[in-house]
């Protein structure tokens, strides 16, 4: 993969990456509020069906702010990769790290009967990354002068 193709690839995944990442941070906290007020009873249910409810609400409100910051981190780390591939080391860690967890979700979908289209793009996406990551931090790690 050439040069300017990966920086072509980071800044435009960067760009999804951040826009995803921001609309992901959003939705979690519209669920961590909602599970909070399942949580506290402030919804009319039965006590125990809102403790519970509440209760995995705010677990996966929890995971949706990690990945939402996760999925931030890579896309900006990708955007500062593209224009200066000295500093594609983190993105290249970022996509590795992003790869195995799409790798993790495919599997999931396999096995649970899941949506698979959504599963494999997620995986060539994070292919994509981590190829043009790697192709501008041997780029950048030629750039470098020696001390």
């Amino acid at each position: 993969m050439s040069v300017q193709t990966s920086k072509s690839i980071l800044k435009v995944l960067g760009i999804v990456d951040i826009v995803l990442g921001v609309l992901v941070l959003l939705f979690s906290t519209l669920t961590l509020a909602g599970g909070g007020l399942l949580a506290s009873g402030v919804v009319p249910m039965d006590q125990v069906e809102a403790g519970v409810s509440g209760s995995l609400v705010l677990v996966a409100g929890g995971a949706m702010l990690l990945l939402g910051g996760f999925s931030l981190a890579e896309g900006i780390l990708s955007r500062r990769a593209a224009n200066d591939p000295t500093k594609a080391q983190p993105a290249f860690v970022f996509a590795i790290i992003s790869l195995v967890l799409a790798s993790v979700s495919l599997i999931s979908a396999i096995v649970g009967g899941g949506s698979l289209v959504s599963g494999i793009t997620g995986v060539v996406i994070n292919v994509l990354l981590v190829m043009a990551a790697n192709t501008l931090r041997k780029e950048g790690a030629s750039e470098v002068p020696a001390a």
